[in-house]
């Protein structure tokens, strides 16, 4: 059975901020909402370094690290445990999904998400432009919202726009039940974590750090499923990850298969607007 996750590779993340605004763009997300976030380790703010500037001759200690957080979109939900009405449930693809129909604004699955993944719409939602952005229809005043994957894209055979939209290839969507899939390589090959391992939620976003992988193999918005030839694996014995040095062989440092077909980046549509 499918069981999508997310591979989030921050030794490629730039902190960038495209897959928050990409996010924001394709999800109609309200003004002063956002679903995605990047946040930045240990600076007291958003873009503000850790440590400190060289002093006396000295080295510094300054360092930019950052963490891409949204909906872990966990095995383990609480979220869903705690829904009195069952307006927050898991897909048999292993997306946790909210029903805005049956969502009373209770924000329980607020306080059980240990991830402060969701937000709430305290007010008439409003939208830049007024008529909204994106493929998804505006959810009401008085309900909980929340990154869904981009479920109307994997519905079609596509990424999610984070994905697709990051300029540094930082982010693999896939089947994790898939042993094939890049996914499960990566998790596999590479040293992967787990934000709050320790509450037993088991999230299906995991994180590469240490060493950076060659990160999303395909240019196309379709999902790695979708697609009969993905770079940098090959079949069989010999399907393992490539070394970054070796997946381009131009030395730009990118690491994209050449795609046949229809296959190009998704693009916002233009004029479109929508991020705060």
């Amino acid at each position: 059975m499918t069981n999508y996750g997310l591979v989030i590779d921050q030794e490629r993340c730039i902190g960038c901020q495209a897959c928050a605004v990409s996010c924001k763009q394709e999800n109609n997300v309200p003004m002063g909402q956002f679903w995605n976030r990047v946040l930045t380790k240990g600076g007291d703010k958003m873009d503000t370094p850790s440590g400190g500037y060289p002093e006396d001759g000295g080295s510094g200690s300054l360092d930019m690290q950052y963490q891409p957080t949204a909906c872990q979109h966990c095995e383990n939900a609480p979220c869903v445990k705690v829904c009195p009405v069952n307006a927050t449930y898991t897909r048999d693809d292993g997306i946790v999904e909210i029903d805005y129909d049956k969502c009373i604004g209770c924000r329980y699955c607020m306080a059980a998400c240990p991830y402060n993944a969701r937000v709430f719409n305290w007010d008439e939602p409003e939208h830049m432009p007024e008529e909204g952005t994106g493929d998804v229809a505006a959810r009401p005043q008085g309900v909980v919202e929340k990154c869904t994957f981009c479920s109307h894209r994997v519905d079609e055979g596509l990424d999610p726009a984070c994905v697709v939209n990051c300029p540094a290839d930082a982010r693999i969507f896939g089947d994790l039940d898939d042993e094939g899939s890049t996914v499960s390589k990566y998790i596999n090959e590479y040293e992967t974590d787990q934000l709050l391992e320790d509450r037993g939620t088991n999230p299906k976003t995991h994180y590469i750090s240490g060493e950076m992988s060659p990160g999303r193999p395909q240019t196309s918005d379709k999902m790695e499923s979708e697609l009969d030839d993905v770079s940098p694996w090959s079949d069989g014995a010999e399907d393992v990850p490539a070394e970054a040095g070796e997946s381009d062989s131009s030395g730009s440092g990118g690491s994209h298969h050449s795609i046949e077909g229809d296959a190009a980046p998704h693009v916002p549509a233009v004029g479109s607007g929508g991020d705060d």
